[in-house]
């Protein structure tokens, strides 16, 4: 379906989470949310008290992220970032898991990081990043199935980095398929125009993560590297 571009700004999650982005840029990623009215701001952990000061009695949500990008911090240092990043103000929280404990077969070790994260997550939103694109369907199936059982509030394609991939309509389409109804999907990962959002959108993705929100809404090509 055809959607708006305020109804496409309402699932979009407009991130910035380059190494090199500085407080002028958060601020004004900040406004650009309201401006847009986008439903989030994904910033990295040290710019989440920035964010929630910037963005006080607006709709938008304050995200951030935790094992990013590349999942191999322990699992309790993994915890205490979720923790902090709520502490700070963060209402919603994406963590990448420990791909390699997947790779080899630890899922034992992978189950008690989701879970340990999930719980230090307390009232806020926790998302899994689980980069398809860097799993073939025996580990995709595994890591989809250990997130919704740790108890994840959202199961995502990829942290939009690395391996992970570009969001496609077969990745959304999988998890949507095995997402229990009270788990929604978010798609990242190249996500850089009307069209695409939409398509993700008919594919069953409830939230976008991208940093192409204002090209997206205004129609034109984003050119972000996530």
């Amino acid at each position: 379906m055809d959607r708006t571009a305020d109804e496409i700004a309402s699932t979009i999650q407009h991130t910035e989470v380059g190494p090199t982005a500085d407080r002028d840029r958060i601020v004004e990623l900040c406004d650009e949310c309201v401006e847009y009215g986008f439903d989030g701001a994904m910033v990295l952990p040290c710019w989440v008290s920035l964010a929630r000061e910037r963005l006080e009695g607006t709709d938008v949500t304050v995200c951030s992220a935790a094992g990013f990008p590349m999942g191999g911090d322990n699992r309790i240092a993994k915890a205490a970032a979720v923790r902090d990043a709520v502490a700070a103000g963060a209402e919603e929280v994406d963590v990448m898991p420990n791909i390699g404990y997947l790779k080899s077969g630890m899922d034992e070790q992978l189950r008690e990081e989701m879970e340990l994260v999930v719980e230090a997550s307390g009232n806020a939103v926790c998302k899994a990043m689980l980069e398809l694109g860097a799993l073939d369907e025996a580990e995709s199936e595994r890591i989809t199935e250990l997130a919704i059982e740790a108890g994840f509030d959202y199961i995502k394609t990829s942290s939009g980095w690395g391996e992970g991939g570009k969001a496609t309509v077969e990745r959304v389409e999988f998890l949507a398929e095995r997402a229990p109804e009270h788990v929604g999907v978010k798609a990242s990962g190249g996500i850089r125009t009307l069209d695409d959002a939409n398509e993700l959108l008919d594919a069953g993705a409830e939230l976008l993560g991208s940093s192409s929100g204002v090209a997206i809404v205004e129609g034109g090509r984003g050119d972000g590297e996530y």
